[in-house]
Order: C-alpha cells, then sequence, then structure tokens
C-alpha cells in the first residue's frame, strides 16, 4: 500500500529565510601592489618612447602588456567565481521556490477573481431589477451604469437613490427641451444618445440662428432695375444692376428613414439654411 502523504500547511512565517551562519570572505593579495607598479611604470612605456627605430621593443612590450593584463583579469574571473558559488547556489534555491509559490498563487487566483466576478454578476443583476422596476424606457441602464457601483463598498440602497436620481435628472432635461417650442422631438432624439443637455440646447439655438439668417434674406426686397440713359454723341457705361434675391419655394414630403439619418437629414438641412418643422401624422 502506498503510504498517505501528509499534508503541510504553510504560514507566512515559515518562508522567513533565516540565515544560521554567514561567514563573509576575505582575500589576501598583491592586487594594490600591482596596481601601483603600474602607475609608476606608466612613463616608461608612454607612447613618446616609441618609434620606427625601437618597433622591436614597442611590439616585445605591448605584447607583455596584453598577456599580463590577460593573466591578471582571468584570474580576478575564477577568484569571483569562487566566491559568489554559495551565493549563486542559495539563489537558485530561492528563485526555484518564488516561482513554485507564484505558480500555486495563481492557480488560486483564478479561483478568487471566479467568486468576485458571480459577485458583480449578482449585484447587477439586482440593479437590473431596481431599474426594470422603473419602467423607464428611454434609455437602456447601460447608458448610465457607473462601475464603482459593483464595489463592495458600494450599498444597494445608495445605488438606487442614484439611479433615482439620474431617471429624475432625464425627465427633468426633456422637460427643458419641450419648453424650447421648436423641433422639442429632433432635441429631444439628440439628448438621448449622449444625455448632454448642453448639446441639445447648442443645437436648438444653431437651429434658431439659422432660421433668422433665412428669414432676413427673404425681407430684403428686390431693387427695380436701373434705366440706361441713351445719349446721341455717346455710348453710356452699362451700369450693373443688383441681381434678385433666389426665389423662395415650399415643398412638403413625408421622410421615412432610422433615428440616426433623420438627425443627420436635420443636420444638413440646418447647414444649408433650410426652415423645416415637424408635421403631425
Amino acid at each position: 500500500m502506498i503510504a498517505d502523504i501528509k499534508t503541510v500547511e504553510i504560514q507566512e512565517k515559515d518562508l522567513e529565510l533565516v540565515v544560521s551562519k554567514k561567514t563573509l570572505g576575505s582575500l589576501t593579495t598583491n592586487a594594490i601592489q600591482i596596481r601601483d607598479l603600474v602607475k609608476n611604470a606608466l612613463p616608461k612605456y608612454d607612447i613618446s618612447n616609441y618609434n620606427e627605430s625601437n618597433i622591436d621593443v614597442a611590439k616585445k612590450d605591448k605584447a607583455m602588456l596584453n598577456n599580463a593584463s590577460k593573466v591578471l583579469n582571468a584570474k580576478r574571473i575564477e577568484l569571483e567565481k569562487e566566491f559568489l558559488k554559495p551565493f549563486d547556489e542559495l539563489k537558485n534555491t530561492i528563485t526555484e521556490t518564488v516561482k513554485l509559490i507564484g505558480e500555486c498563487s495563481g492557480k488560486i487566483d483564478t479561483v478568487v477573481k471566479s467568486s468576485e466576478q458571480k459577485e458583480k454578476d449578482a449585484k447587477r443583476a439586482t440593479i437590473q431589477k431596481h431599474w426594470d422596476s422603473k419602467s423607464f424606457t428611454l434609455v437602456a441602464l447601460d447608458k448610465v451604469f457607473d462601475d464603482k457601483w459593483l464595489n463592495k463598498g458600494s450599498k444597494e440602497k445608495d445605488i438606487f437613490k442614484e439611479i433615482d436620481t439620474k431617471i429624475a435628472k432625464i425627465n427633468d432635461d426633456l422637460l427643458t427641451l419641450e419648453a424650447i417650442g421648436q423641433d422639442t422631438e429632433l432635441l429631444k432624439s439628440i439628448y438621448l444618445d449622449d444625455l448632454d443637455l448642453n448639446k441639445a440646447i447648442q443645437y436648438a439655438n444653431t437651429l434658431k440662428a439659422n432660421k433668422a439668417k433665412v428669414q432676413s434674406t427673404e425681407t430684403i426686397p428686390t431693387p427695380a432695375p436701373v434705366e440706361q440713359p441713351k445719349t446721341v454723341a455717346y455710348t453710356a457705361p452699362v451700369i450693373p444692376t443688383q441681381q434678385p434675391e433666389p426665389t423662395t419655394l415650399t415643398r412638403a414630403f413625408k421622410v421615412t428613414a432610422s433615428r440616426d439619418l433623420i438627425i443627420e437629414l436635420g443636420e444638413f438641412m440646418n447647414q444649408k439654411g433650410i426652415i423645416f418643422e415637424k408635421i403631425e401624422l
């Protein structure tokens, strides 16, 4: 029979690294003497001491210095590896342990996040139920939803109060647009797209200004043509006459399209200075 594996429970204090013995290495070398020797010998090997006449000496000194430097640095690397070996073993062990802990924690995290998401889904369903109870269908809940409502610290009573306040504000804003008295349905449609009352009012002001421009052009009288003077001695220059204003026509038609296209059509006519009004069917 296979013996049961005893389950070990980890406590955070059990993972605290304890150094039971630490002996810092020390070296007694002649490294400082070598450095000082090189500093003192630098004048002998200055470039000014070499030329074509002693090129063989230059080559010999260069080879000697390069080889000595190579051997010296190789010895330093050898000692460094020897001194760091105990620490590297410790480092590798700790790295492996941290990786094992991370993998285990990551798997647990998926369970935690799944549980948290279920809580958020349940809370959102409760919020949706409250929204539906208001029978407010002008906009969807997503239009006014605040993600902070799903936080643990957000209480349902406070969320419901915020929702009621938002619905009341939308209704008040629509009443404000109705008070404008013109193009109210178009202005409401624009407002309900992003719930920006200032944007809708600004659009209403643009419509009003465009209509005023069109109406002002209709009141300008058409000047009578100027009679050309008749002379016998010379031909008088032609005096240009002011061009008459274009004739204003009225046409009625019915348009069937999506709400977005209707809004775009209204914007186009406003840009062109075309006066239009909604006809109740």
